[in-house]
């Protein structure tokens, strides 16, 4: 793929300016989860738990794989679910590995917004996922400032975005991060979000110009990113300095100026 970056241009040059753009789990919820996705009954299939698999899938008695969406596989954390009824809402078909995608909720209660309020799961965005993102990245939120489940572990550290070596720690791995955006700039095929000075050495988030006006429609226009604090995650590659990749809107949250 060629280096657009080396030909972007001056901001003042640029036709858009500055624009980028469980009831298991019940009696020891937060209370930041007053308002949980609910799905009704009849929505989806009443299915039984039997466990998880070593990639991360959630296992059926009926020997189906779910793959939960809204869910980084990687962290997950599932309790003893063995034998528990859920009710399934999925895709119809199965994706690549065999595997369904899609939501289980227990007596009417989000999973994985469960799991995310016990830190027993880590959130990630993708492609084609109708998920209550509002909730599950509160529920997570919680769980992070309590120091819950996974994120008293130092792989799973929200890195500092102005520091490059924080983030390059994660190369090749999903990872958060969060600091302020200091530049925006626009190609034909990407939309830049640079956290430093030195876009060829500082942490930069790429989102492909075709998907920006999904962004836009959430409120992340360029007035809203350049000078805010946000909190993006993806994977890290090493490209003109470490670099994210990011095709959700859902992936940058906006947030107030504090630290990690």
């Amino acid at each position: 793929m060629p280096n657009m970056r080396a030909t972007r241009l001056p901001r003042s040059a640029q036709i858009l300016g500055t624009m980028v753009a469980v009831a298991v789990f019940s009696s020891n919820l937060p209370a930041a989860l007053a308002n949980p996705c609910v799905v009704p009954a009849e929505a989806g299939e009443n299915v039984t738990i039997a466990g998880k698999s070593d990639e991360g899938y959630l296992l059926l008695a009926d020997r189906r794989r779910i793959r939960l969406a809204g869910v980084d596989m990687a962290s997950l954390r599932l309790p003893d679910l063995v034998d528990t009824a859920a009710t399934l809402v999925a895709s119809a078909t199965p994706d690549r590995h065999g595997a369904l995608r899609g939501a289980l909720y227990l007596e009417g209660r989000d999973l994985a917004a469960d799991l995310a309020a016990r830190g027993l799961a880590r959130i990630r965005p993708s492609v084609g996922e109708d998920v209550c993102y509002t909730e599950l990245m509160t529920a997570e939120d919680n769980a992070r400032r309590a120091r819950l489940g996974l994120w008293v572990e130092p792989g799973y550290a929200v890195a500092d975005a102005a520091t490059p070596e924080a983030v390059a720690r994660h190369a090749d791995g999903f990872a958060i991060v969060v600091g302020r955006v200091l530049h925006v700039g626009v190609t034909k095929t990407t939309v830049w979000i640079d956290f430093g000075k030195i876009w060829r050495e500082d942490v930069t988030l790429a989102i492909p110009a075709k998907q920006w006006p999904r962004f836009e429609a959430t409120g992340l226009s360029a007035a809203a990113l350049e000078g805010s604090y946000v909190r993006a995650r993806g994977v890290v590659t090493m490209r003109d300095g470490p670099r994210i990749e990011i095709t959700e809107p859902a992936a940058i949250e906006q947030i107030a100026p504090v630290s990690p």
